[in-house]
């Protein structure tokens, strides 16, 4: 018999479950919008019936022998909190908004195990604060004993900021921010003026179109007058600043329909505020760190600023992990249940695989063979890193759904658009063809962990895509696909531990073409979470630019490509 712990996302948005066994290990990890198809879940249940039944069948669970541990992202109810909402940078309404959202994910939490049979009555739910789960969700991925673990994210249980002591792999926190001030507000509020919406994730768009734009004193000075940092801690500024920002800005925002570069100096503006008072919250975190430096909540999706801490500030190695917004802190908490039910007071350690969700349905697999009208279809099994990468070569588009999803927002190669990074035309064609997309967004290069210092200025390990660097300047011109228009790269590192098939894809193609290096995107189009079904796959590849599709080691190919 074994004991299995869920932990649950219960924001109300970004919903996600992690199954973790009896030894600490996670065993299975899914955000619930790839398995309903419908970005970031907004108010869907984290133990949605079917997706969880089927991640019990996943890993094996036999509900005559093993039980499961409910645990839950939040120790409280927000909207318990007698707090008033401000109007000024976001409306009022989202606040509330989002409040009731999360009531009804705490609220239902572990109801599903009625459904399935699993509990005759509601089952005993063990909930874990917020930041505390975002940080044990990061330290599982980071294999350091010894370091500072920073939170950042709109909204934590009574602040956005908190810092955390990890020592021995036990974790401490050493202090929060307390009340109003966040990050992740300030960056929403960029996002809409802007003209994006950040309900959507838009905060991507405003990253990828900072580089077209240049910081300016004028809108500089007044973004960051609604934010100060004291020894750490983020405050915003009285009602009447706010005020007076958002009227000035209002002259700045984009409005809808209008040119997107045309809020290109503000993205820019916004991002380098962010990266100001960033810099001053690290000033309070490298005491005791030796060094180090792990990363979580929803504002360590930056990546642009992430590729800047190292051997810019006192910190030399930065962790950032796979999902560090809150589908994430589903990990979190079940490693908190099992913790609590072992006595464990370590946090365990991963082997670092973000590849913790979903395989292709099996029945769905064995049906391509039999799939007429779609294309053609072979098996390639024992030399599918070769015959893909010789397609590559020739300038194919290929999806690929292979293996386990990977758990966060980041396409890894297993749930992958892969191309050529060498055309001029290739950002273009994807963009415009494949993705749908808009054409100044950039895209990802893979990379083989022990090349990356011959391509990259300030090399560092990036297994999850977190951290964006400088392109060696003789290098852009060889892979125009993947430099952005800053002249940076937010890599993907591969070893043949880490992604054994990715590894052997970008050798081959190095050894064709002179370029060990892929370009990397998810496999979606825009407005639509990651694929997740075998069908999924399949419609992209029906409706869209693809030339080909991999799923497993059958490789589909249109009649006409």
């Amino acid at each position: 018999m074994g004991q299995y712990h869920l932990g649950l996302s219960t924001s109300g948005h970004d919903p996600a479950l992690a199954i973790v066994d009896e030894t600490g290990r996670v065993v299975f990890a899914e955000s619930t919008e790839r398995f309903v198809q419908d970005k970031r879940a907004w108010g869907i249940a984290p133990d949605h019936v079917t997706h969880l039944e089927s991640a019990l069948a996943a890993i094996g669970f036999d509900p005559e022998k093993d039980s499961l541990q409910v645990a839950t992202s939040w120790k409280h109810v927000k909207a318990d909190v007698p707090l008033q909402l401000s109007n000024v940078l976001l409306p009022s309404s989202d606040g509330l908004w989002l409040r009731e959202l999360q009531s009804a994910a705490q609220s239902g939490a572990g109801a599903t195990l009625l459904r399935l049979g699993l509990a005759s009555v509601m089952p005993d739910i063990r909930r874990f604060d917020h930041h505390l789960c975002h940080a044990v969700s990061a330290t599982v991925f980071a294999p350091a004993s010894d370091a500072a673990c920073l939170v950042i994210d709109g909204e934590g249980e009574v602040g956005a900021v908190s810092l955390f002591d990890l020592r021995d792999r036990r974790i401490k926190r050493r202090w929060r921010s307390w009340g109003p001030g966040s990050l992740g507000t300030f960056y929403a509020w960029l996002t809409t003026l802007c003209g994006f919406d950040w309900r959507l994730g838009e905060e991507w768009k405003v990253m990828g179109l900072a580089a077209f734009g240049h910081p300016k004193a004028e809108l500089q000075q007044t973004l960051a007058s609604v934010l100060r940092v004291e020894n750490g801690r983020l405050r915003f500024a009285d009602e009447s600043v706010l005020t007076t920002a958002h009227e000035t800005l209002r002259r700045f925002a984009r409005a809808e329909g209008a040119p997107v570069l045309q809020a290109a100096d503000l993205a820019a503006s916004g991002q380098a505020v962010f990266a100001d008072l960033t810099d001053q919250i690290l000033t309070s975190c490298f005491e005791g760190a030796g060094g180090t430096l792990i990363l979580s909540g929803g504002c360590a999706l930056n990546s642009s600023y992430n590729g800047t801490i190292v051997g810019r500030t006192g910190f030399d190695r930065v962790f950032v992990p796979p999902a560090p917004a809150d589908d994430g802190n589903a990990i979190g908490a079940a490693v908190l249940s099992w913790m609590q039910s072992t006595g464990e007071l370590r946090i365990p350690v991963s082997d670092g695989s973000a590849y913790l969700g979903s395989s292709p349905a099996p029945k769905a697999v064995a049906r391509l063979s039999h799939l007429r009208g779609l294309g053609r279809v072979r098996d390639i099994s024992g030399d599918s890193a070769g015959q893909i990468a010789r397609q590559l070569a020739a300038g194919k588009i290929i999806g690929v759904m292979r293996g386990r999803a990977e758990f966060g927002p980041r396409a890894l190669g297993n749930r992958s658009i892969l191309a050529d990074p060498r055309g001029q035309d290739m950002k273009d064609r994807i963009n415009r063809d494949v993705k749908g997309r808009e054409p100044y967004r950039p895209f990802a290069p893979v990379i083989a962990d022990d090349k990356v210092s011959e391509w990259f200025e300030r090399p560092q390990p990036s297994p999850y895509m977190s951290v964006t660097l400088p392109w060696r300047v003789a290098a852009r011109a060889r892979v125009p696909a993947v430099v952005h228009e800053d002249g940076t790269g937010r890599l993907q590192t591969v070893s043949q531990t880490s992604a054994p098939w990715l590894h052997d894809l970008t050798k081959a193609f190095g050894s064709m073409t002179g370029v060990p290096i892929i370009l990397n995107t998810s496999f979606n189009v825009m407005g639509k979470p990651i694929v997740h079904s075998v069908e999924d796959a399949l419609a992209v590849f029906a409706t869209s630019g693809l030339d080909s599709v991999l799923i497993d080691d059958h490789l589909i190919e249109k009649r006409d490509a």
